[in-house]
């Protein structure tokens, strides 16, 4: 009777520890999906379009006047991109809707370019590219796998803002991120009730970020007004072809 009550016991406690592991898993995964269904080609979800507001919390090497600074970004399935950051003191306005683009300020953003062009710091570009539909990385049929590419860790929970989240560390499988060339890369993202992400922080050896997410709906799709420019706007617009707008927005990646 004792080793059958042992047995019992062993069994509970091995369930318990499958249970925990799955659930942070699982809690990832369902953070993650949202994000994806967005972009998925395929797919019975009715959100195809999401946006949100990133606050930079902390960076390595921060001037001090951007700490606390926004970038307000919007996103509609299958070709609509809207980007709104500070850049070099000025905010810009970068806008993809299917095959038109645009820049604000249009002067502020060709002085940036031509800048970058002078100093041979603009992005290389093919100068056949053209602009394609979003499309995920992997492919659809394997996205509920794609919790498995990482070794997370639950390592409790925390209030922000009143706000109780669990946190996980997350790192790449050692064979993925050593394929990447991502050693070293690690992420701690705080998740609330919801299992939408409130914060996340991402660092490499001497580097780290850490923003907060403000802000973040998904919906079927966005008014239409969030793909043209404001009347404010409008008498300072820079329309872009593929080619200058690849290379603007990795001006500003970099």
């Amino acid at each position: 009777m004792k080793t059958l009550r042992l047995a019992f016991l062993l069994l509970a406690l091995v369930s318990a520890s499958a249970r925990a592991e799955e659930n942070r898993y699982d809690l990832l995964g369902h953070t993650l999906m949202p994000f994806l269904n967005v972009f998925a080609k395929s797919t019975t979800n009715p959100n195809r379009a999401l946006a949100f507001t990133l606050k930079l919390e902390q960076m390595t090497d921060l001037p001090s006047g951007l700490t606390g600074s926004q970038a307000e970004v919007a996103i509609e399935y299958p070709d609509k991109f809207r980007l709104h950051a500070p850049v070099l003191g000025e905010d810009v306005t970068i806008c993809r809707k299917g095959q038109e683009l645009w820049a604000f300020p249009g002067s502020k953003v060709e002085a940036l370019l031509s800048a970058a062009a002078e100093a041979k710091k603009l992005p290389k570009a093919d100068p056949k590219f053209q602009l394609q539909p979003f499309a995920l990385p992997v492919p659809e049929k394997e996205l509920v796998f794609l919790p498995a590419l990482f070794q997370v860790k639950d390592v409790g929970s925390e209030a922000l803002d009143g706000e109780t989240c669990r946190v996980l560390d997350l790192f790449l499988v050692p064979e993925l991120a050593h394929s990447l060339k991502a050693q070293g890369w690690g992420a701690r993202a705080w998740i609330n009730g919801a299992n939408k992400p409130v914060r996340l922080s991402v660092a490499k050896p001497g580097w780290m970020i850490v923003v907060r997410f403000e802000h973040l709906e998904f919906a079927p799709k966005l008014p239409e007004s969030t793909w043209e420019p404001t009347s404010e706007q409008a008498g300072d617009v820079l329309k872009l072809d593929p080619v200058r707008y690849q290379q603007l927005l990795g001006t500003l990646v970099k």
